[in-house]
């Protein structure tokens, strides 16, 4: 069992406030001796967060998005981890990314991860007074990213890169490639008095 970042509280002393902190490390549970390891782990690391999603796939540790308070900021970012190595690497998905967010449930179905939903800040201008709440929005969309793409898939995305046009493609062909990049992406503003 694998556990990366999280937030905590920092114990300062008696006459300081604890401190919250975001951790970017990673630990894991050894099934065997059952003890916490927390090992030397080489390349870019993920600055610390919280509420992000972390999948497996193919024997490698993934995690998306999350939030950081300490410097006010919200992730889309894709972070690999390999065991058999050591090291964290970036990776750079092609094709639109979602938008920053937090909260998000990811689901890996074979070889794609189904990403839904979340929460981002509202891009508007917002009164002082205002709740943190209230500065949030909720997603309803659905980003699929594709770990193991088909010819099919490579060639749909070679047509929107190049501006290709579609239009002697098959009937059913042009309708999956439609689908494959029709926006899904209602969203709903938080009432002030929702939790979280």
């Amino acid at each position: 069992m694998y556990i990366f970042g999280g937030r905590g509280t920092e114990e300062r002393s008696e006459f300081y406030a604890n401190t919250e902190i975001y951790c970017n490390e990673l630990w894991y549970l050894d099934l065997q001796s059952y003890e916490w390891v927390n090992p030397v782990i080489e390349g870019l690391k993920p600055i610390g967060r919280r509420s992000h999603s972390a999948f497996v796939y193919d024997n490698k540790m993934y995690i998306f998005g999350g939030y950081n308070a300490l410097v006010g900021r919200h992730y889309n970012d894709i972070y690999e981890y390999d065991p058999q190595v050591n090291k964290w690497t970036l990776i750079a998905p092609i094709g639109e990314a979602p938008c920053t967010r937090r909260r998000q449930a990811c689901v890996l179905v074979k070889h794609r991860l189904f990403l839904f939903g979340g929460t981002s800040p509202v891009c508007q201008n917002f009164y002082d007074d205002q709740s943190p709440d209230d500065k949030l929005i909720d997603h309803s969309d659905m980003y699929v990213l594709d770990l193991k793409p088909t010819l099919k898939t490579l060639c749909f995305i070679a047509i929107r890169k190049y501006k290709l046009t579609d239009s002697s493609l098959p009937q059913h062909v042009r309708v999956e490639y439609s689908n494959m990049f029709t926006s899904n992406k209602p969203a709903l503003t938080r009432p002030s008095n929702s939790a979280g």
